[in-house]
């Protein structure tokens, strides 16, 4: 009974585990979908996003390594002196970088307003000024420290390897065994089962002599004949009696013996239809799976050639951009 309780113990955690990591593993496709189709070009929910913060050049607002909350903006949205918002600039080698600072001036023009940002900790202001097809987002005032390293490992290789990949291996090795043991508990039943339906033939085969012999002996029972010691039994007459006596019971040994191998014919034969029915089952399946590994080679041989008359544009980054901030 406690080893019971520890297997369903064992069986429930392990459960929970699984759904927290495929609900992880669903949210992360789900961001890199979002950041695909997206116009921004971050992975936002119902217009708000998540960003690293890679440095302090906004302290004390907000901190390296924190995680904050982004407000997706229009190209054509308007801002004021004192806005903290989102960019993409490009470092001295050329690679771009999401920056996240604060409007410091406005340069209000005909048709549209140049504004000019500034790290609330950072000694100068930007180099380049923005507009506002500029700026991907505006911050929310929200934020979790220190949470923004956490996101950073996991977008990593080493991340997704350990988050990700490792976790799912497990919950995929986990639930085969779980089917194989599954398997076995079912195999077992179904022996259990034969092994009753023979007891329970066997049981029958009994009653069927028992039943013969009685049928043999005119349904009744006959008490054994007490003989007078003092009447004298000619050798003859126990001959003749003796004989009689083997010839009943040699009969009743042979409607025995019929009845045995009636029923053991019966046995072969059940034997060998179970047995040629699982050998049919066992070549379907072969064919079957032959015939999978055909057409699955057919369409791969299909989407080869397709890929080489047309070529896919590429994908922009999946995951929770990082924030220069």
């Amino acid at each position: 009974m406690k080893n019971q309780n520890e297997k369903n113990l064992v069986s429930t955690i392990a459960n929970i585990i699984s759904s927290i990591v495929l609900v992880f593993a669903i949210l992360i496709c789900f961001l890199v979908i979002v950041s695909m189709k997206s116009s921004s070009g971050v992975a936002n929910i119902f217009g708000y996003a998540v960003l690293s913060v890679q440095s302090d050049s906004m302290e004390p607002v907000f901190k390296e390594d924190d995680l904050i909350v982004i407000r997706v903006t229009k190209p054509t949205e308007r801002f004021k002196d004192g806005d903290i918002v989102s960019f993409f600039a490009y470092d001295s080698s050329g690679l771009r970088f999401i920056n996240t600072h604060r409007i410091v001036e406005v340069n209000h023009g005909e048709t549209r307003d140049r504004y000019v940002t500034k790290g609330d900790n950072a000694a100068a202001k930007d180099r380049k000024g923005l507009y506002s097809n500029n700026i991907i987002g505006e911050y929310t005032g929200k934020k979790i420290s220190r949470l923004g390293a956490v996101v950073d490992f996991i977008n990593s290789p080493t991340g997704i390897l350990l988050c990700v990949v490792i976790p799912s291996a497990i919950i995929i090795i986990a639930q085969a065994v779980s089917y194989a043991n599954s398997a076995q508990k079912r195999k077992k039943q179904m022996l259990l089962e034969a092994e009753e339906r023979a007891r329970q033939e066997r049981i029958q085969l009994v009653s069927d002599v028992v039943a013969a012999q009685r049928g043999a002996a005119g349904g009744t029972y006959i008490p054994p004949v007490q003989l007078d010691p003092n009447v004298p039994i000619d050798d003859a007459d126990k001959q003749r009696v003796i004989q009689e006596y083997l010839q009943q019971q040699a009969q009743e040994e042979a409607k025995k013996q019929a009845i045995i191998e009636e029923y053991l014919q019966k046995q072969k034969e059940a034997e060998q239809a179970a047995k040629e029915e699982a050998e049919a089952a066992k070549i379907k399946a072969i064919i079957a799976e032959f015939l999978a590994q055909q057409q699955k080679a057919g369409e791969g041989e299909s989407e080869s050639s397709e890929k080489k008359d047309s070529a896919e544009p590429p994908q922009s980054p999946s995951g929770p951009e990082d924030s220069e901030g």
